[in-house]
């Protein structure tokens, strides 16, 4: 990982990672993954084992297994996989020397890792390590440059302004747009960056408002240390952004990028 971790490891924060993957289930997690039975799945970041429960649930027979660097995700990982009656094989440790020998697994799964962490061509090698030859790797991550509001307004847009700076000071803004290179670099082969241009309006705009919010309040503590931020100006861009759905015609977007590659 980077020298500090955005987002934190507060019991609440781990609340909202559940609800995060929960969120994007249907429009992101599943869409396009396939994982037969029997696959040997391994999540690199796996937290809270969210993305876990949700692909456990969803592909009977599966194997799973998860590696965090934090031991306090994982205590979390185990008890909410226990709730889902499912069962992993979770283990503490660095991206970049995983704790399996080579060859271990036919699918790595990597979401919202890579923005926090230093070399991420590092970690993917080391991914490409422990997949058997052949073998298959999804990294999900986002464009934090691409966030658009329709109506926008000054404060909405030094908001957005400081969520890149922070995720540059803690890791990187732009790591969804550098999947491809990242993954050619790292070896591997087929590389499908994934782009996919989200945009929301009327009903699910209202659903997406709540979810955004609820990102950018949980990295305040980081934001009130960039430049130009202050706590009433944070405070205030939020109700902007929670007054967006009510608003007429309004709008928002952002790039996220579900990127595929092979061994």
């Amino acid at each position: 990982m980077t020298e500090g971790y955005v987002h934190g490891y507060a019991t609440e924060e781990q609340q909202r990672l559940i609800a995060q993957a929960e969120h994007w289930r249907e429009e992101l997690i599943l869409p396009g993954t396939v994982l037969p039975p029997g696959t040997r799945l391994l999540e690199v970041g796996c937290g809270v084992g969210a993305v876990l429960g949700i692909l456990g649930d969803a592909f009977p027979g599966v194997v799973l297994a998860g590696v965090d660097i934090e031991q306090r995700q994982l205590e979390t990982a185990r008890a909410h996989l226990a709730s889902l009656g499912l069962q992993a094989d979770l283990r503490q440790g660095d991206a970049r020397e995983l704790p399996w020998d080579d060859a271990s697994f036919d699918h790595v799964w990597m979401m919202w890792l890579l923005e926090h962490v230093a070399g991420p061509a590092a970690v993917l090698r080391e991914a490409r390590r422990v997949l058997v030859p052949g073998g298959k790797l999804t990294a999900i991550e986002v464009d934090y440059n691409s966030i658009w509001t329709s109506p926008t307004s000054d404060a909405l847009d030094a908001l957005f302004a400081a969520v890149v700076r922070a995720m540059d000071a803690n890791g990187r803004s732009d790591a969804g747009p550098r999947l491809e290179s990242w993954l050619a670099e790292a070896g591997f082969k087929a590389v499908d960056p994934g782009e996919r241009r989200l945009a929301y309006s009327g009903d699910a705009l209202a659903r997406q408002i709540p979810y955004v919010a609820a990102v950018v309040e949980s990295t305040l503590a980081t934001l009130i240390k960039t430049p130009n931020a202050s706590t009433s100006q944070l405070e205030a861009a939020l109700a902007d952004l929670r007054a967006l759905a009510a608003k007429p015609d309004a709008a928002m977007g952002w790039a996220v990028y579900k990127a595929n590659a092979v061994s």
